[in-house]
């Protein structure tokens, strides 16, 4: 059960780091537009 708790954990961070670099793209890309 411990090993599946840390398992899922490392998902969500995993997540959660992808949607950061998301938002921080398109805030990028706007930034590039005129």
């Amino acid at each position: 059960m411990k090993i599946g708790y840390d398992y899922f954990e490392n998902v969500l961070n995993f997540d959660k780091y992808k949607i950061r670099e998301k938002l921080r793209f398109m805030k990028e890309k706007k930034k590039a537009e005129p």
